[in-house]
C-alpha cells in the first residue's frame, strides 16, 4: 500500500452536497406543480398562454422533456447520496455546480408562477444553464471514458438538463426583450427572431466543440431546435432553427468520431 494515493475521508462537505443535491432534486421536479397542488400562482404553461408565445419558443410538445430530466437527475441524487458514493472524486468535482443548476430551476419556477417580472426569470435562467454548463466542463475535465454508474447517473442527466437550459435561457432572454418593446421578437419571419435562435446555437457549438462527446447535451438541444421548427415551419426562424439542429448534429457526430 506504500505510495498509494488514499482517498480523502467523507468530510462535512461532502454530507451536505449530498443532501443539497436531494433536496434541489426534489425541488427542481415539485416546484412546477405548486399552482396545481396547493393553488399558489400562476401555471408556468398558463403564465407563457397569457404573455403570448414568440417564435423562439419550441411547440408546446417539446417541453415534457422535463419529466426525463426530473426524474433522471433524482436518480442523480439518490446515486450520489449512497452511502459508498459520499466521496466520489466526480461528485465533488462536479456535484457543486449541478446541485447549483437544479436549485436555480427550483427558483425559477417559483418566481416565475409568483409572477416575477420577465428580465429576473431570464437572469435566473440564465445562470441557470452557466451552470449546468459549468458542471459538463468539470466532467469533461475528468478521465475519459467515464465508470459505467458515472457515465449514466451523472453526466446523463447533467447533459440533458444543460442541453435544454442552454437554449431556454435564450427563449426567456427573448421574452424579457419583447417586453421590454423588442416587437420583432413576435415575427417569426423577423431577423431578431432567427438571430436568438442562432446565438443558441452558436452557445450549444461552442459548449460541443468545448467539452466533447456528451450524447445527452446535443441531444436535448436538438430536440428543442426541431421544435422550434414545428412551430414555425418555412419562415426565417423554422428555417435557421432546422439549419441549427443540422450543424449542432454534425458537430456531435464529429465529436463522438474523434472521441
Amino acid at each position: 500500500m506504500h505510495g498509494m494515493a488514499l482517498p480523502d475521508p467523507v468530510s462535512a462537505r461532502d454530507r451536505l452536497r449530498q443532501g443539497l443535491t436531494v433536496a434541489a432534486a426534489l425541488a427542481q421536479a415539485t416546484l412546477p406543480s405548486l399552482p396545481a397542488i396547493f393553488g399558489w400562482g400562476v401555471q408556468i404553461g398558463e403564465r407563457a398562454n397569457a404573455e403570448g408565445p414568440i417564435p423562439v419558443t419550441p411547440a408546446g410538445y417539446a417541453f415534457s422533456i422535463w419529466g426525463p430530466i426530473f426524474a433522471w437527475c433524482i436518480a442523480y441524487a439518490v446515486w450520489q447520496a449512497l452511502p459508498k458514493n459520499a466521496d466520489d472524486a466526480l461528485a465533488r468535482r462536479a456535484g457543486w455546480p449541478f446541485a447549483g443548476a437544479m436549485a436555480g430551476n427550483a427558483l425559477w419556477a417559483a418566481i416565475y408562477q409568483a409572477g416575477a417580472p420577465t428580465w429576473l426569470t431570464a437572469i435566473v435562467l440564465a445562470a441557470n444553464a452557466a451552470l449546468a454548463i459549468a458542471a459538463l466542463a468539470r466532467v469533461s475535465d475528468y478521465p475519459l471514458p467515464l465508470r459505467r454508474d458515472r457515465a449514466w447517473l451523472f453526466a446523463a442527466p447533467l447533459g440533458l438538463l444543460a442541453g435544454w437550459v442552454s437554449v431556454a435561457a435564450f427563449v426567456n432572454i427573448a421574452t424579457a426583450l419583447r417586453a421590454a418593446g423588442a416587437d420583432a421578437l413576435s415575427d417569426p419571419a423577423s431577423a431578431l427572431s432567427a438571430g436568438m435562435v442562432a446565438a443558441a446555437t452558436a452557445t450549444a457549438l461552442a459548449v460541443i466543440a468545448r467539452l466533447g462527446p456528451f450524447a445527452t447535451y446535443p441531444l436535448a438541444v436538438i430536440w428543442a431546435l426541431v421544435a422550434v421548427l414545428a412551430r414555425n415551419g418555412g419562415n426565417a426562424t423554422g428555417l435557421t432553427a432546422a439549419v441549427a439542429a443540422l450543424l449542432v448534429a454534425a458537430l456531435a457526430v464529429r465529436s463522438f468520431r474523434r472521441s
